[in-house]
């Protein structure tokens, strides 16, 4: 694993937790004069299958990609401002799950992977599984897992 970081890829979903760890994956890329690459992954209403099945027409499809990347802007500018202007950006929209989007966005040895803890409870994970579980069993980089703020 290299000890070099040269991207700082985060995983944004518009929550507050998402928010707090790009907030954490700008101060890191500051630190280490690396890029910023935050991802939104999204999917279709009712998953890929039923696309599949019922497939969305093509203005549909991009409204929900539209819809993801305005999340991803409205998530930058309240945790950037303008100390975006310091940094390299490199949004990017995915149309993926979000664990296995952001692993292969990671892909690097010489990439840092930073994601909220979501607060989702057992049933939801039992269901959708942990993003952030999955991230740190398959990703070849080091990860930074933001745990929610506890100011309320």
């Amino acid at each position: 694993m290299s000890e070099v970081v040269q991207r700082v890829v985060v995983g944004v979903d518009g929550s507050k937790e998402s928010v707090s760890a790009l907030r954490q994956a700008a101060q890191e890329a500051e630190r280490h004069d690396a890029a910023l690459c935050p991802v939104i992954a999204w999917v279709p209403p009712g998953g890929e299958a039923a696309d599949a099945m019922y497939p969305a027409p093509a203005d549909v499809r991009a409204h929900w990609e539209r819809t993801a990347r305005d999340r991803l802007m409205t998530a930058c500018d309240q945790a950037l401002g303008a100390d975006a202007r310091r940094l390299v950006v490199r949004p990017r929209v995915v149309r993926a799950q979000p664990g296995p989007a952001l692993v292969a966005c990671a892909r690097r040895d010489t990439d840092m992977l930073v994601m909220g803890a979501g607060r989702h409870g057992s049933v939801h994970r039992l269901l959708f599984g942990s993003v952030s579980r999955h991230c740190l069993r398959h990703a070849r980089c080091p990860v930074l897992v933001v745990h929610p703020d506890e100011e309320k």
